[in-house]
């Protein structure tokens, strides 16, 4: 098993990354329970269970067991340096390790102070750097998780706190262990949520530090949740936000600017196209703030369900489908709207991911054919290399991929059996 030190992803199969994740979520809820339970002891003294013994022995284990593959993996990644000649330290790494040594120890079966087991909470280093690790990875969710893991350790750091004001206070004669703690835990709410009750109140110096310290913990909890709530409802769908100030901003200018009412209806619609398409992103843009690597995957995968239902992509190698698959640009049109008239020199090929053409005659009204998703049209003239010999009319909002003439050219020239089926392709049509 391969632990992750640095990339958690690299160099990894899909198996491995699953053993992986499952091996660190043991370990975190491993971590929690420890920093549930941990504090508890020391307050009320449960360590004398053999339950709380056993699962305190299992823990070491478990600690034991993920402290000996991290130092494997650790050495491992020397020795490849090594090898290689490079110059590689890791202090981080052995940093993180000192941290898990201590939470290996098998406190239960050590005699001496109870107060040693505390020693095991160095283990919540990695499980932050876990927590981190998990945000990384889920990009889709990662404001929903940060608010989730901010609750969460609102909560164990309120039981902690709870723990300590449990040990300040003299217990009442009438309450058990829960009950004691539940008032502790009743005044570090109302402390850190800054309601402050006043029907419980320090009794010596002691408490007044302990409480005042955390008033002020709680006024920056306080201040820090809010933010971050608000900028999560803020930003939970900043698209639709983008799209809604994009068509406040577009309204002013049109009504600045006296545009006619009917051509102002046609630019709304053409808007609400491109949100239902693509919600309002320029997909162009965002691939070129992207690694050339990078960018061919995405768009291999963006395009490949388009590209499987064109018959111009038939038969075609994984190779030139990358090629073709990098250099489509998206392009849209409105109803209405000729994509190319009769006469014009080509200049592109176009290919139909959504919508419908009509290929209409010389006369402008005559029409040949009607194209629609997965056709593609445009090529006889740049085969040919002579005028468009038709016009080309969008029957609806046409969501299209543009392939221009010098691409497609050079890929004729580098792919010369596509070259034929595309030309043979090309003569059908023709003599049609």
């Amino acid at each position: 098993m391969r632990l992750s030190l640095g990339d958690p992803n690299e160099g990894m199969s899909h198996g491995q990354r699953n053993r992986e994740r499952l091996w660190d979520t043991l370990l975190a809820v491993a971590t929690i329970w420890s920093a549930i339970e941990i504090p508890w002891q020391l307050e009320f003294g449960v360590s004398q269970r053999v339950a709380v013994k056993v699962i305190q022995c299992f823990l070491s284990v478990l600690f034991a067991a993920d402290l000996c593959l991290r130092w494997r993996h650790l050495w491992t990644g020397h020795r490849v340096a090594s090898t290689n000649s490079r110059t590689e330290n890791h202090p981080q790494s052995l940093r993180w390790l000192l941290a898990d040594v201590p939470a290996a120890i098998p406190f239960a079966l050590i005699p001496g102070p109870i107060g040693l087991v505390a020693l095991r909470m160095t283990k919540l280093a990695r499980l932050v750097q876990t927590l981190k690790l998990w945000r990384q990875r889920d990009i889709h969710n990662a404001g929903l998780l940060r608010l989730i893991f901010f609750v969460f350790w609102m909560l164990i750091i309120s039981y902690w706190i709870a723990c300590g004001w449990a040990a300040l206070r003299d217990r009442l004669p009438e309450d058990n262990d829960r009950m004691h703690y539940l008032r502790a835990l009743y005044w570090t709410i109302t402390t850190l949520a800054t309601v402050g009750y006043g029907d419980i109140t320090p009794a010596n110096a002691t408490q007044m530090l302990y409480a005042i310290m955390a008033m002020l913990f709680g006024v920056g909890l306080y201040g820090y949740g809010i933010a971050n709530v608000a900028h999560m409802l803020a930003n939970i769908d900043q698209a639709q936000t983008h799209y809604h100030s994009s068509l406040d901003r577009l309204s002013n200018f049109l009504r600045y600017r006296k545009i006619p009412m009917e051509l102002q209806q046609q630019i709304f619609e053409y808007y609400s196209f491109l949100w239902e398409r693509n919600l309002g992103y320029d997909e162009a843009v965002i691939l070129s703030e992207l690694p050339e690597s990078l960018r061919v995957e995405i768009a291999v995968a963006m395009k490949r369900e388009f590209i499987e239902k064109v018959p111009f992509f038939q038969g075609a190698s994984p190779q030139l489908v990358r090629e073709i698959a990098i250099e489509l640009r998206p392009v849209l049109f409105r109803p209405g709207d000729d994509i190319f008239r009769k006469g014009e020199i080509g200049r592109h090929i176009y290919f139909i991911s959504k919508g419908a053409v009509e290929v209409i005659a010389g006369d402008d009204k005559t029409v040949v054919a009607t194209l629609t998703d997965g056709s593609f049209f445009g090529e006889m003239a740049l085969l040919l290399q002579r005028p468009r010999s038709a016009t080309v009319r969008a029957v609806e909002f046409c969501d299209l991929y543009a392939l221009d003439k010098a691409t497609f050219e050079n890929i004729i020239l580098c792919f010369p059996d596509f070259a034929a089926h595309i030309k043979g392709e090309a003569e059908r049509r023709g003599a049609q």
